[in-house]
């Protein structure tokens, strides 16, 4: 058996630097591949709404909605999207039905639950409708910016693949601020910063 030689102070310094190395090697790897942000382009917003869309709902037995043809247009003078669609109107009991557009804006939101993108604070702008007869009109009108709205609020734009949120949550990564800006919309990724 070999005697005990005391370690001399090179050697000291060296072994109680290697953990404090080793945990920020870890913490670097634990980040390596995961950007600090991810933008959705305009294209690439047009093209996610396009999958999702035509959407019919069914109010009351009475009157169905659809929503087709989704357009994007990013406004980020005021961090919102603007879109408008092909609107369908049909009204069960007489059978009467109308077309045209509907033009709204929306904010978005993060929801942590499902780490889901979805639209916020849907606000109608704008909805033409022709064919339906003169006193189905205004009420088709008022009855389908309601809808409108009520089927488009919380609606999911865009959701995290589980590999993705497993990523972030190893970093210590979480959604932090959503902005809309010229090239796109962009979701930033930031330490401990759950919305």
């Amino acid at each position: 058996m070999k005697p005990f030689r005391p370690l001399g102070p090179c050697r000291r310094r060296l072994l109680l630097t290697l953990p404090a190395l080793g945990a920020s090697l870890l913490a670097g790897c634990g980040a390596l591949g995961l950007p600090t942000e991810l933008t959705l382009t305009q294209q690439e917003l047009d093209e996610r709404l396009a999958r999702r869309f035509p959407r019919t709902q069914r109010v009351l037995e009475v009157l169905d909605l659809t929503l087709s043809d989704p357009r994007v247009r990013l406004m980020p003078e005021s961090n919102r999207l603007a879109c408008d669609f092909a609107l369908g109107l049909r009204e069960r009991l007489f059978d009467a039905g109308g077309s045209g557009r509907i033009a709204f804006d929306t904010g978005l939101r993060w929801e942590p639950a499902d780490a889901s993108l979805r639209l916020a604070q849907v606000a109608v702008q704008q909805l033409e409708l022709q064919g339906l007869p003169g006193a189905l009109q205004s009420q088709a009108s008022r009855a389908g910016r309601l809808l409108a709205e009520q089927l488009l609020e919380g609606f999911t734009l865009w959701q995290m693949p589980a590999e993705q949120q497993q990523r972030l949550r190893r970093a210590g990564l979480d959604v932090g601020t959503i902005e809309v800006q010229p090239q796109g919309l962009v979701v930033h990724f930031a330490r401990g910063a759950a919305r």
